[in-house]
């Protein structure tokens, strides 16, 4: 039984108390493992706290990158979206130029259907300066459309054309300066681009008359009319009423002589009737 027992021996350092202390061998055991237990509990432990704190701050890193990346990703879609917003603006803007021009066209009248509405184009398929250019270029157009001498003064059939014919008074080779086109007693006609008038009065030969002058150096002339609605110096847009046909002057018969002139020069009116 002694040899189950321990004895610690406890001395001062001068060795003048001397103690001791006697355990049983199984009790130094306990506290043995014991303290094995303890330690590996707190290691454990410790152990736990480690990685619970690591991943807690990885999760805490990976949380402030989404916000990052949401912030960045909502200031990209917020200017897509102001993009789109700008192009569809551009789009609607060209759209109301192109149903202004077809209008122009019809009151010239030239039947041409023009590419209105259509598929919608994505804001990442096209770019603002590539529709500013088509814009410019619609604008260039227009232009050329409102003051080029285009189009038909009245809607009707060429009776008499341009150039050398037979006098319809004394059958006699004469030079017709412009040509003639059917019309109804008192129907409109229009003038084929904008322009300020440069006549409007009775004019020798063509009866009642008006002359548009136009850019570039052009002149229309509208002649046998049997109302004129405008006065010299006036300013006329495309498409405006002039006057209405009649058969005034040297005529046979209710119809317009329409003459388009450059620079003084008499040109042949029926190569500027419609868009080819």
């Amino acid at each position: 039984m002694e040899k189950e027992r321990m004895t610690i021996l406890m001395v001062t350092p001068n060795r003048k108390d001397v103690r001791s202390i006697t355990v049983r061998l199984f009790q130094v055991k306990i506290a043995f493992f014991t303290l094995i237990g303890l330690t590996l509990l707190s290691m454990t432990s410790f152990m736990t706290s480690y990685i619970f704190y690591k991943k807690a701050s990885q999760k805490k890193e990976l949380s402030k990158r989404l916000v990052i990346e949401i912030d960045f990703l909502s200031r990209n879609l917020d200017e897509s979206e102001l993009a789109k917003k700008e192009l569809e603006e551009k789009f609607m803007e060209i759209e109301g130029k192109l149903i202004e021009m077809q209008e122009l066209l019809a009151k010239k009248g030239i039947k041409r259907e023009l590419s209105v509405g259509g598929s919608y184009i994505a804001a990442d398929g096209l770019n603002l300066s590539y529709v500013d250019f088509i814009d410019d270029d619609i604008d260039d157009l227009f232009d050329v459309m409102a003051n080029f001498p285009v189009g038909e003064p009245l809607s009707g059939e060429v009776n008499s054309t341009y150039g050398y014919r037979k006098d319809p008074f004394n059958h006699r080779l004469a030079f017709h300066s412009g040509i003639d086109i059917e019309a109804k007693p008192g129907q409109a006609v229009i003038t084929t681009a904008d322009g300020v008038v440069g006549h409007a009065d009775w004019k020798k030969g063509y009866g009642k008359t008006v002359i548009v002058k136009h850019k570039d150096g052009y002149e229309t002339l509208y002649g046998h009319l049997s109302e004129i609605e405008v006065k010299k110096g006036q300013e006329v847009k495309s498409g405006d009423i002039i006057g209405y046909a009649g058969s005034t002057g040297r005529s046979t018969g209710t119809h317009v002589h329409y003459e388009v002139i450059r620079n003084g020069k008499n040109l042949n009116p029926e190569k500027y009737l419609s868009l080819r």
